[in-house]
């Protein structure tokens, strides 16, 4: 995106099984979330209903254990993330923001990932709380993995 002869470059956010997402650990408090996404939080109607256990933010549904009133309180701890491609994804050290369903499973086969596709069309690994959900053209709209 160029304004005002400036190139903005977007971010492009890693998802790893084992640490959490982009600059969000799991096993971070809610205060440490805000503070490392850094933005407000923003409801969309993709999200759903019963957002107890969650921090909502553009594009991005952060998952929480432990202690809840109301929403999530210092005493809880991330343990899933929802993410849509609105954030530019990678995993692997691949970016997979506008992937298709061929290109995901070919990445899943290479490293060796066991995975089911469930009848809606997600891609669900096998071994691992790992799903892949795709636009009605078959690419890429929405990651969820847990652990």
């Amino acid at each position: 995106m160029r304004a005002f002869g400036i190139t903005k470059i977007e971010s492009m956010y890693e998802i790893s099984l084992a640490e959490g997402f982009g600059p969000i650990q799991f096993g971070a408090t809610p205060n440490e979330v805000k503070s490392a996404w850094d933005s407000d939080l923003y409801y969309e109607d993709w999200m759903g209903g019963n957002l107890e256990n969650f921090l909502y933010f553009k594009g991005l549904l952060v998952g929480f254990r432990g202690e809840v009133e109301g929403g999530p309180t210092e005493k809880s701890h991330v343990c899933m993330f929802r993410i849509k491609t609105v954030h530019s994804l990678m995993i692997w050290g691949r970016d997979i923001t506008q992937a298709t369903k061929q290109e995901l499973e070919s990445l899943l086969t290479l490293t060796k990932m066991q995975y089911t596709v469930l009848p809606n069309g997600i891609l669900q690994c096998a071994n691992q709380e790992l799903q892949f959900h795709f636009n009605e053209s078959g690419v890429l709209d929405e990651v969820y993995f847990a652990n």
